[in-house]
C-alpha cells in the first residue's frame, strides 16, 4: 500500500517537473526570436510609418512610393511661418481617410479612426468631432489654403491622432513608435529614405501603367524630326534619285539600292562624297559631321546605323543600335548622339523596351551587347502627358567602344530638348507645368531637379547662343539656364 502512494507521488512529481522543463524551454525558445531594440531593423521600423519630405510631392507608404496626388504632383508638404504643413489629400493617400465637400454647407470634412475634421470652406478654422468621446475640439493652429488647396498644420494632425513625427533636415517620418531613428546612428538610412522620397521620377509599376490605360487619351500621333518623305517606294520605282534632306553643306539622295551624299560648294555646286548601302526605304532619320554619317530606319524595330567617313574612299560601319520602340528624333550634341524612341502602352501592354549594340571593326560584326529592362527599371513621370514609354540612349561618336548609357520613363511627355549634356523635359497640364532637367553622365541618364512654371504652354526652345532654355508662354517668355535658375 505504501508502495503505490510512493509510486504515484513519484508519477506526479515526474509529471509536474516535466511540465516545469517544457514551459521554460518554450520560453527560451520565444524570446531568442523576439529582437533586441538594436537589432530592429529600417524596414521593420518602416511598417506602418509614412516618409515624406518638404517640397516633394512622393511619398513612401510601407516601404512602397506613392503620388500624393496622382493627378498634381504640384501638391507637396510646406513649410510657412515656421510650421510643417502638410496636404489634407495626404490623408486620404497614406491613411486612408474619407475626404467631402459640402456644397450647402460650404464645408469639406475628413473622416478618419472615428473622428471628423471640419474645414470651413470660407476660412480656415479648424474643428474635430470626435465620434467616440462625442466632443468637439476646436484646433488653435489654423489651416491654410495654397493654390487653392487644404493643407492642415502636421502637428495638430499627429496630436489629434496619437502620431510620432521623426524629423529629420526635410525628412519626416509619421509613424507610432516614438523615437524612430537614431539621427547619428542611423544617418546613411535616413540620407537613402531622403534620396527616395525625394525622387523624381518615381520608379514605375503595375499601378503606374493602370493609371495610364484607365486615365489617359489614346496617344495621338507625335510631331516628331522624322523625315519628310512620302511614297519613297514609289518615287524610287522611276529609277531616279530622289532628294530626301538638304543641309547647309550637304544634298541627300536615295536611290534603289544606295544613300549617296553629295557635297554642296559655296557656289551651289554638288561634289560627289561618298554612298553607303541602304536598308530599307523607311528612313527617318540622318545626320552628318565631318567624320560620321548617322541613319535611322524603321522596319519591326527602330535601328540607327553609326559609319566612320573620316575617309571618303573607304566608309566603314562601327555601330548599329537597335531598341523595340518607335522613332521618335535623334540630335547631336557636341561629341554625343542622343537617340529618342517612343512605345505606345495601349498597343504593345505586355511589351518592355531594350536595346541591342551591334559593334563592328573594318565591317565586320565583333560584339553584341544588350540591355533589357523590367517594370522597376522603368522611371515614372507623375504629369505625364503621353501614354508611351520613352526610350533615351546616347553615345559618344568617337568613342564606340563605350557602352550604350540609356534610360527608359512611363509618360516622359513630348517637349523633350538637349543642350549641352543636359536633356530637358517640359510636362504641361492645364497651366501646370514641370521642367524637369537630366544629365548625362557616365553612369547614364541621371535626374537633376524640377521646375514647376505656372501659366499656358507654347513651346520649349534653346535660346540662339545656347546659353538658356527658353520657355514660350502664352503672355511671356522665361529663361532658365543649367541649374535651373530663372533669368
Amino acid at each position: 500500500m505504501k508502495s503505490k502512494i510512493i509510486l504515484n507521488i513519484l508519477i506526479v512529481y515526474f509529471l509536474i517537473l516535466s511540465l516545469v522543463l517544457l514551459i521554460q524551454l518554450s520560453s527560451k525558445k520565444t524570446n531568442a526570436i523576439e529582437p533586441l531594440p538594436s537589432e530592429i531593423t529600417a524596414e521593420d521600423k518602416l511598417k506602418n510609418s509614412v516618409v515624406l519630405a518638404i517640397d516633394s510631392p512622393v511619398v513612401i507608404i510601407n516601404e512602397k512610393q506613392f503620388l500624393i496626388d496622382e493627378k498634381d504632383s504640384t501638391l507637396v508638404p510646406t513649410i510657412e511661418d515656421g510650421k510643417v504643413y502638410i496636404p489634407a489629400k495626404l490623408l486620404e493617400t497614406a491613411f486612408g481617410a474619407d475626404i467631402t465637400f459640402y456644397k450647402q454647407t460650404k464645408e469639406t470634412i475628413i473622416r478618419l479612426d472615428n473622428k471628423a475634421i471640419v474645414f470651413s470652406n470660407n476660412g480656415t478654422s479648424i474643428e474635430i468631432i470626435d465620434n467616440t468621446s462625442e466632443e468637439t475640439i476646436d484646433i488653435d493652429q489654423e489651416a491654410k489654403i495654397i493654390n487653392d488647396r487644404f493643407y492642415i498644420p502636421l502637428r495638430s494632425f499627429a496630436d489629434i491622432f496619437d502620431k510620432e513625427v521623426f524629423y529629420n533636415n526635410d525628412l519626416i517620418i509619421i509613424s507610432s513608435i516614438p523615437n524612430l531613428f537614431d539621427p547619428i546612428e542611423e544617418l546613411d538610412t535616413l540620407k537613402e529614405l531622403e534620396k527616395q522620397v525625394k525622387q523624381l521620377p518615381i520608379v514605375g509599376n503595375n499601378e503606374n501603367l493602370k493609371y495610364i490605360l484607365k486615365n489617359q487619351e489614346k496617344h495621338k500621333e507625335s510631331k516628331t524630326d522624322l523625315l519628310n518623305i512620302q511614297n519613297l517606294d514609289t518615287m524610287l520605282q522611276q529609277d531616279k534619285p530622289v532628294i530626301i534632306k538638304k543641309t547647309n553643306n550637304y544634298n541627300i539622295y536615295a536611290t534603289k539600292g544606295f544613300i549617296e551624299v553629295y557635297f554642296v560648294t559655296q557656289d551651289k555646286k554638288e561634289i560627289f562624297s561618298f554612298k553607303v548601302e541602304k536598308l530599307n526605304n523607311n528612313i527617318k532619320d540622318i545626320q552628318i559631321t565631318n567624320d560620321r554619317f548617322i541613319v535611322s530606319y524603321v522596319d519591326n524595330n527602330t535601328k540607327t546605323v553609326i559609319y566612320d567617313i573620316s575617309d571618303r574612299e573607304n566608309i566603314k560601319t562601327m555601330e548599329i543600335i537597335e531598341n523595340n520602340g518607335n522613332f521618335y528624333k535623334n540630335i547631336i550634341d557636341d561629341n554625343n548622339l542622343y537617340m529618342v524612341s517612343k512605345i505606345n502602352v495601349y498597343e504593345d501592354k505586355h511589351k518592355l523596351p531594350y536595346f541591342a549594340e551591334y559593334v563592328y571593326d573594318n565591317d565586320v560584326m565583333i560584339d553584341i551587347r544588350e540591355q533589357n529592362f523590367s517594370l522597376d527599371k522603368i522611371f515614372y513621370f507623375p504629369d505625364m502627358n503621353d501614354s508611351q514609354y520613352t526610350l533615351i540612349s546616347y553615345i559618344n561618336l568617337y568613342e564606340i567602344d563605350e557602352p550604350l548609357y540609356s534610360g527608359v520613363y512611363l509618360g516622359m511627355g513630348e517637349n523633350i530638348i538637349i543642350n549641352k549634356d543636359m536633356i530637358y523635359v517640359l510636362t504641361s497640364n492645364n497651366d501646370n507645368n514641370n521642367l524637369y532637367q537630366f544629365k548625362a553622365t557616365l553612369d547614364g541618364i541621371e535626374y537633376i531637379e524640377r521646375q514647376f512654371i505656372k501659366g499656358e504652354f507654347e513651346e520649349l526652345q534653346i535660346d540662339e547662343e545656347k546659353q538658356f532654355i527658353k520657355v514660350n508662354l502664352k503672355d511671356k517668355s522665361l529663361y532658365y539656364d543649367n541649374g535651373l535658375t530663372i533669368r
